[in-house]
C-alpha cells in the first residue's frame, strides 16, 4: 500500500438543536406527533395513547430526513426478528438512490482530495457520473499512462450531515427507551452503535479500498477478482480504482442458459467462504456488484457495506448450519438464546416450537425449500419469545437472503444451504485435521504455561498425581447420590474423539478449555492404545 492521502475532513458540524427542530417539523408534517410521543420528544405526553403511524407514513418521513434515516431504515428493513412483517415490507421500498450532483459541485472536493489539478492526474475524467447514492458518486476516468479506472468521490457535506443525524439518533434512542418497554426491547443502543460503525466506514472511501484488498486477497486462489486501487489517489473523500472488463451479472441474469448453474455454484462458494473462513465479507453482493469478466471468471465490486464475524461468532453459525442440518433442535435453541441473551424464556416450549417448525422441511424437496422462507418462519418464532438477534447477525442474513435470492434467479434448482453445510464441515475438519492439531499444540503449550505461571499449586498437585498414579477426591456425606451404571460396551476412542472435536471448536476463542479438552482427548486415545496393547 502506497501513500494514502489526507483523511481530514474539514466540514463544519451542524447543531444538534437545529437537526432536532428539523425532525419535529418534519415529523409534524407527515402527522406523526403521535410517533414523537411515544419517543419522548413531546414532554408530558408521553404516556398517552398515541397513533405511531402507519408504516407507509413512517417510510416517508425517513425519506424526508435524508440519507441517514434512509440507510437507518435499510437496516430496519433487515431486523424481522424486531419488526413485523407490515414493517419490513414497508421499510424495503427504501432505496439509496440520489438525484446525481452535477460535476461543478464535486469538483472543488476532487481537488481538494487529490491536492493537484485534475488534469496532471487523469488524461481524462468523465463529468457524467455512472452511478449515484445517498454517500458518493462514481466517474468513469482514465489516468495519463491510459489505464482506465472509475473514480469514487464522496458527496460534499455528507459528513457533517452524518454527523448531526447519528447524535440525534443517538439521543432519541436513550429517551425512547426510557419511555416505551417495547422500544427498549429492541435494544436501541446496541443497533446504533452497528449502524454508526457501519455508516463510519461508508463515508471512509480508504476504508473501502482496505477492505477491498483484504477480502480480495482471500477471494484470489478462489478464482474471483477484485479491483485494484491506486493509493497515491486515495483518501476518506476520494477512492480511485481499477475498472474491470466485464459486466455485470444483472445483465447476465436475463439471458442466462447453461452456464447460469455454474456462475450461481462459484458464486455461492465465495459468499460461504467469505463467511465461514474469512470472518470478512461483502455484505451487498447483489447482481450489479458482481461481474462476469471476458476471461469468465468472477469479480466483486463496491466493498461500501462490508460485514464483519469475530471467530466466536463464526463458531456459533457453524455450529448452528450443523445442527440445522443434523436436526439437532436443542442446539439451535442454544444457540439463538446465546445471540438474543435471554434468561427469562421457556426452553423447552422454544424447542418444540423450533422441533415443529424443522419438521415442516423435513422430506421437502430442495428446490421448493427458500431461506426467505425458513428466515421469515424463524423470525415470527423470535418475536413471539420476544427474542433479538445481534445487529452482526442480521446483516449476515441479509447477506444470505441476497445471496440466495441471487443464485436461485441463475438456477431455480439452487440450494444455498445445503452448500452450506460441507464447506462448515471443512472448516471443522481443519481445526482438527494435522495443521489444526498443531496450531492447537502451540495453543496447548501457551496455555499451559500461563496456567503454571499463574497457579504453581496446580502444577505441584499434577506431579502429585503423576508420581503416585492416585487421584485423591473427596467427597462430603450424602453430597451425591449413587452414580448411574455405565453402558458395558462404552468406547474410550468415542469419547476422546468428542473431546477432540470439542476442544478443535473451543480452542480458537477458549484457549485454556480448548486446549485441557484436547490435551484430555489425546491422553484418553493413549491410554485406549496402551490397554489395548497390554490385552494382547
Amino acid at each position: 500500500m502506497q501513500r494514502l492521502m489526507s483523511t481530514t475532513d474539514e466540514e463544519p458540524q451542524i447543531g444538534e438543536r437545529t437537526r432536532l427542530a428539523e425532525l419535529m417539523q418534519i415529523m409534524g408534517r407527515h402527522g406523526l406527533n403521535g410517533l414523537a410521543s411515544r419517543l419522548g420528544l413531546l414532554p408530558g405526553r408521553s404516556e398517552q395513547p398515541a397513533d405511531v403511524g402507519t408504516p407507509e407514513r413512517v417510510v416517508a418521513l425517513l425519506r424526508d430526513l435524508g440519507p441517514v434515516a434512509v440507510k437507518l431504515g435499510q437496516v430496519l428493513a433487515t431486523r424481522e426478528d424486531l419488526l413485523g412483517p407490515e414493517w419490513v415490507r414497508a421499510l424495503s421500498t427504501l432505496q439509496d438512490r440520489v438525484t446525481p450532483l452535477p460535476f461543478e459541485a464535486l469538483e472543488p472536493t476532487i481537488l481538494a482530495a487529490l491536492g493537484s489539478p485534475i488534469a496532471d492526474v487523469f488524461a481524462n475524467f468523465n463529468r457524467e457520473p455512472i452511478a449515484a447514492a445517498s454517500i458518493a458518486q462514481v466517474h468513469a476516468a482514465t489516468l495519463r499512462d491510459g489505464t482506465e479506472v472509475v473514480v469514487k468521490v464522496r458527496r460534499p457535506g455528507i459528513a457533517e450531515r452524518v454527523d448531526a443525524d447519528l447524535r440525534l439518533l443517538r439521543r432519541i434512542a436513550r429517551l425512547a427507551a426510557r419511555h416505551s418497554p417495547e422500544i427498549r426491547r429492541l435494544k436501541p443502543d446496541e443497533l446504533l452503535r452497528f449502524f454508526a460503525e457501519s455508516l463510519s466506514q461508508e463515508m471512509d472511501l480508504s476504508a473501502e479500498a482496505a477492505a477491498c484488498e483484504s477480502i480480495g486477497a482471500f477471494l484470489q486462489p478462489l478464482g474471483v477478482r477484485t479491483p485494484a486501487f491506486y493509493w497515491d489517489q486515495v483518501g476518506r473523500r476520494i477512492n480511485v480504482q481499477e475498472r474491470l472488463d466485464g459486466m455485470p451479472v444483472r445483465e447476465v441474469l436475463d439471458v442466462a442458459g447453461e452456464g447460469g448453474a455454474d456462475v450461481a455454484g462459484r458464486y455461492a462458494d465465495a459468499v460461504l467462504r467469505m463467511i465461514i473462513f474469512n470472518g470478512r465479507f461483502h455484505a451487498d453482493p447483489h447482481p450489479g456488484n458482481v461481474f462476469v469478466l471476458a476471461d469468465g471468471s468472477l469479480a466483486f465490486i463496491d466493498f461500501g457495506a462490508v460485514g464483519v464475524l469475530s471467530p466466536a461468532r463464526r463458531n456459533e453459525v457453524v455450529t448452528l448450519v450443523l445442527a440445522i442440518a443434523g436436526e439437532d433442535t436443542r442446539s439451535v435453541t442454544d444457540v439463538l438464546l446465546q445471540w438474543s441473551g435471554e434468561t427469562d424464556v421457556d426452553r423447552q416450549a422454544l424447542t418444540r416450537d423450533l422441533d415443529a417448525l424443522i419438521g415442516q422441511f423435513r422430506g421437502a424437496v430442495l428446490q421448493q425449500i427458500e431461506l426467505a422462507d425458513i428466515f421469515g418462519r424463524v423470525f415470527a418464532l423470535l418475536r413471539t419469545y420476544r427474542l433479538a438477534l445481534p445487529p452482526d447477525l442480521a446483516l449476515l442474513l441479509r447477506t444470505l437472503l441476497i445471496a440466495e435470492g441471487f443464485v436461485r434467479r441463475l438456477d431455480p434448482g439452487f440450494d444455498i444451504t445445503a452448500r452450506a453445510a460441507p464447506i462448515a464441515r471443512e472448516l471443522l475438519r481443519e481445526r482438527i485435521g494435522p495443521a489444526g492439531l498443531k496450531r492447537g499444540g502451540r495453543r496447548l503449550a501457551t496455555s499451559l504455561g500461563r496456567l503454571a505461571a499463574a497457579s504453581p499449586e496446580l502444577v505441584a498437585f499434577a506431579e502429585r498425581v503423576a508420581r503416585s498414579g492416585a487421584l485423591p477426591i473427596e467427597l462430603q456425606k450424602g453430597a451425591v447420590s449413587s452414580p448411574p451404571a455405565l453402558p458395558r460396551g462404552a468406547d474410550p476412542n468415542v469419547l476422546s474423539a468428542g473431546l477432540l472435536v470439542a476442544g478443535a471448536i473451543l480452542q480458537h476463542d477458549h484457549d485454556v478449555v480448548g486446549a485441557i479438552l484436547m490435551a484430555s482427548a489425546i491422553l484418553l486415545a493413549g491410554c485406549a492404545w496402551y490397554a489395548n496393547r497390554q490385552r494382547r
